[in-house]
């Protein structure tokens, strides 16, 4: 005859059981407390307690955001791959070629065959490609599944082009504590550090725009830009390790010292006169003056300007101007000079006649002296005029002070 346990005995071992599962922790014990007694053996009934469901992963609002930003990019890609495959059929026909066999060197052709353009600018010219060449590709998961960007720069809207500028700016510090450490101690460098030898030329803006836009998918504006070309310019000018000429190559490239500004005839043309003299003529322009420049090979220094020497300007500074061009050719002594200049002021004219001797003086200098009177920024005219007076404002940028408004309303109303 079996024997159970007592129903106050079953009590204590449940809440025994109650108290172990509270103390460890643990939601779901393995198997229960009770068990049943007989005279022949003790007989287990055991029963499994089936474990609760996990419930399913939710989705960050930014996964979210981003999974529908991305199949609405595909939905696009997949509706202009259609129409562009359309097209490319019509192409064919129209061109006699087989659609299996276009290619886009053949679309290239065909467009320029059925769609002729005088445009100077090839970036205007009618284009037809596949959308993946014109769209960016680049979405990969800029997050895990928890939501926590991989990029450190994610919530500046712009990861990789502040990424880039804090590499550059973290580069500075770390060669501006190198130097103060060697100054300091008078300890060599720990690696090799030196100045660059020629200057940098950076990414202009539309390579600056379409490098972000089609590898990072990040549309930067022209303030990014201007930022960007001081700070590597600041980083360049410092002694600098492999790594950082390495770093700033990515971004640019050496300035090339040969410049050539102008057709080689057209620097080397001069005309001759009756006595055998070769001169050549240029006007030159700034402000509002106007000057007829007339230098004459193998001279003997002469400079006449409207029927004066030198002094025909007071100002010392007007007078350097004058004579720039022919220090910086070393022609001060060799060559003629006859100007005649109207209209302007004393520094307008004394520009007009730099412009124009720069100009002249270009067949009878080396190519070399022609690229540093380029690079001077002498052989462009200088279009920069005063800037005209504002209603209401005492100059172009000048501006009435308050408190002399104030003055003055108080003074009509007193004689009101």
């Amino acid at each position: 005859m079996a024997a159970s346990i007592p129903t106050a005995t079953r009590s204590f071992i449940k809440f025994i059981g109650s108290e172990l599962w509270f103390s460890t922790g643990y939601r779901t014990p393995s198997k229960c407390l009770t068990r049943t007694l007989t005279t022949q053996s003790v007989v287990s009934t055991d029963s499994e307690v089936t474990r609760p469901k996990r419930r399913a992963e939710k989705l960050s609002a930014a996964m979210k955001a981003f999974l529908k930003r991305a199949k609405e990019h595909e939905s696009k890609i997949n509706k202009y791959t259609e129409e562009y495959e359309l097209g490319r059929k019509h192409l064919a026909n129209m061109m006699g070629i087989h659609p299996d066999e276009m290619t886009q060197e053949h679309i290239n052709e065909a467009i320029r065959y059925l769609l002729p353009s005088g445009l100077f600018d090839k970036g205007s010219r009618p284009q037809f490609k596949h959308p993946k060449d014109i769209l960016p590709l680049n979405f990969d998961f800029p997050f895990d599944k928890a939501g926590r960007p991989y990029h450190y720069q994610y919530y500046t809207l712009l990861p990789n082009y502040h990424g880039i500028m804090s590499e550059a700016a973290w580069r500075m510090e770390c060669l501006r504590e190198e130097e103060v450490r060697i100054g300091s101690t008078g300890a060599p460098p720990q690696e090799e550090m030196k100045h660059l030898s020629e200057e940098y030329e950076w990414m202009d803006l539309r390579t600056f725009l379409n490098y972000f836009k089609s590898n990072h998918s990040e549309v930067v504006q022209v303030n990014e830009h201007n930022r960007f070309v001081i700070l590597m310019t600041k980083l360049s000018k410092m002694r600098l390790r492999e790594q950082d000429v390495a770093f700033l190559k990515q971004f640019g490239s050496p300035k090339t010292s040969e410049i050539n500004v102008m057709d080689t005839e057209e620097i080397k043309k001069f005309y001759v006169n009756e006595q055998g003299r070769k001169f050549r003529t240029k006007n030159g322009y700034r402000k509002s003056a106007i000057a007829q420049v007339t230098v004459y090979a193998e001279g003997e220094g002469i400079l006449e300007i409207s029927g004066k020497g030198i002094e025909y300007f007071e100002s010392q500074y007007a007078r350097e101007q004058v004579l720039f061009p022919l220090v910086l050719t070393s022609s001060l002594n060799k060559v003629d000079v006859h100007a005649r200049v109207e209209g302007g002021g004393e520094m307008g004219q004394s520009g007009a006649i730099r412009h124009g001797l720069s100009n002249a003086l270009l067949p009878f200098v080396s190519q070399q002296m022609v690229n540093k009177l380029s690079l001077s920024g002498l052989l462009d005219r200088d279009s920069r005029v005063k800037e005209r007076n504002k209603p209401g404002q005492k100059k172009a940028r000048k501006q009435f002070q308050w408190y002399e408004l104030k003055l003055v309303a108080c003074l009509c109303l007193r004689h009101n």
